[in-house]
């Protein structure tokens, strides 16, 4: 028998693969169009919809609960941002404009950065960063006190659809690979996150979310419940100890407040569910050390491992302090305007410097020795102003949330993320409402509860 020919049995193989491939492209462009034609119809009837700004808003707020999320690089945040913007009935805030100024000012002179350094690996990061304030600036200049109410809403409710994913990997109903068997014996789940880490910041935000709302007393327990077991679960240590230290950060604040102020009325939040929720807190936990014996150990050997020195085995110790080890080399020849936005994304986890072509992150771990080496001098403007505007707003909920979030990004940098720009936009406008009141004291304008689920602003009766 004959032998077939090289040539020939190359151009056939040729020939099926271009064939596979064009299948696969008709396969992706058949899914793009359905998903395109089904998100426009979405849309036009979102806005056809008599509470079409409350619900924009919602979405607003969920959108912020998502990672990594992007139409063409430009977050889905920064999208609905700008159709919310033109839908009517939205407040003139005015007095929260002084504070866009030095935002805009200090976000375009650390993305200027992007032309001037020398290392720039993403130039588009500091083209999103404008996204994201320039969001965060129409959110300032257009939010009323229910569009502020609708988003913290859809964040919380964001937030907890990740946690009952997360939940729902580690009892094995959802199809997942858990992360780390070698820190958690049931492992790390991700819920609807790339990482552990963001699932454990993003539970965070809902524990203190939920504790800090008006919600029913169903409500307050399966928001809390949800969101604090997979705290605990993620195994995510920057938020445990953003969580303990935004904690300290708001006792401080309220004891001076209250030697300051000892004459005004106390300020309370809504307690109904509080108790409730604790105590199931505490059965699940309860339950679950009781089930799992060895869930025990590794929580005490993981928390162990925020105190003292960092192990040899601890393999994230390890890669953060050789991280940042790189960091601060890099730093140290940095010119006044730094080695440019995205920079700091060339020093991998495990601290090797890629000096050469695209690396694959733009940021770092620790946010503010990324952006030190990013913009250096030319940062300081932007790091100080979000430092500041979390400080004194520290007695409200988006000041307490945007605390969470900075405390956590030294270690898990979310400040290029969608959730620290709403943050700090319900921050800026914090000072014209109260988020947290006695129950009593809802504001007329703000309907009474109903149904276990309602989550409603409040303010304090003067």
């Amino acid at each position: 028998m004959g032998r077939a020919h090289p040539g020939l049995a190359w151009k056939t193989s040729k020939k099926t693969l271009l064939l596979a491939a064009g299948e696969d492209l008709r396969v992706e462009a058949l899914y793009l169009g359905l998903g395109s034609a089904a998100g426009l119809l979405a849309l036009v009837a979102l806005l056809t919809h008599p509470e079409r700004r409350t619900a924009l808003s919602f979405l607003l707020g969920a959108s912020a609960g998502l990672v990594g999320v992007q139409v063409f690089r430009i977050h889905l945040f920064t999208i609905l941002a700008v159709i919310w913007l033109f839908i009517p009935q939205g407040a003139g805030n005015r007095r929260s404009a002084k504070f866009l100024v030095p935002l805009c000012f200090s976000a375009v002179l650390f993305a200027s950065t992007a032309l001037l350094g020398d290392l720039v690996n993403s130039a588009t990061l500091a083209l999103q960063l404008l996204g994201l304030v320039a969001s965060a600036g129409i959110v300032v200049l257009r939010s009323s006190r229910d569009d502020a109410k609708a988003m913290l809403w859809g964040l919380l409710v964001m937030s907890t659809i990740g946690s009952a994913v997360g939940l729902l990997q580690v009892f094995k109903l959802v199809p997942s690979d858990l992360w780390h068997l070698q820190i958690s014996a049931i492992g790390r789940p991700t819920g609807i996150y790339p990482e552990p880490d963001w699932l454990g910041m993003y539970a965070g935000v809902g524990v203190i979310l939920s504790w800090r709302v008006a919600l029913s007393r169903a409500g307050k327990v399966i928001f809390s419940l949800t969101n604090f077991m997979v705290l605990v679960l993620a195994m995510a240590r920057a938020s445990w100890v953003a969580l303990v230290g935004t904690l300290a950060l708001v006792l401080c604040a309220a004891v001076v407040h209250r030697l300051s102020h000892a004459a005004s009325p106390k300020m309370k939040g809504p307690r109904r569910g509080r108790l409730a929720a604790v105590g199931a807190a505490v059965l699940a936990s309860t339950i679950a050390l009781t089930a799992v014996p060895q869930l025990q150990e590794d929580l005490v050997r993981r928390v162990s491992t925020m105190i003292g020195t960092v192990q040899e085995d601890d393999i994230s110790g390890q890669a953060r302090i050789r991280q940042n080890d790189s960091l601060m080399t890099l730093a140290d020849s940095v010119p006044v305007y730094g080695h440019g936005i995205s920079a700091a994304g060339r020093v991998g986890a495990w601290g090797q410097f890629d000096a050469v072509g695209e690396a694959q992150n733009n940021v770092a771990s620790n946010w503010i020795l990324g952006m030190w080496v990013d913009g250096a001098w030319f940062a300081v403007p932007l790091v100080a102003f979000l430092v500041t505007l979390a400080l004194i707003r520290l007695r409200t909920i988006p000041g307490q949330l945007l605390t969470f979030c900075l405390i956590s990004s030294l270690f898990s940098n979310a400040v290029f993320f969608p959730i620290t720009w709403l943050l700090v936009a319900l921050a800026i406008t914090a000072h014209r409402r109260r988020y947290s009141a006695p129950e009593a004291a809802v504001s007329p304008a703000v309907p009474a509860a109903s149904g276990p689920f309602t989550l409603h602003a409040t303010r304090v009766q003067s």
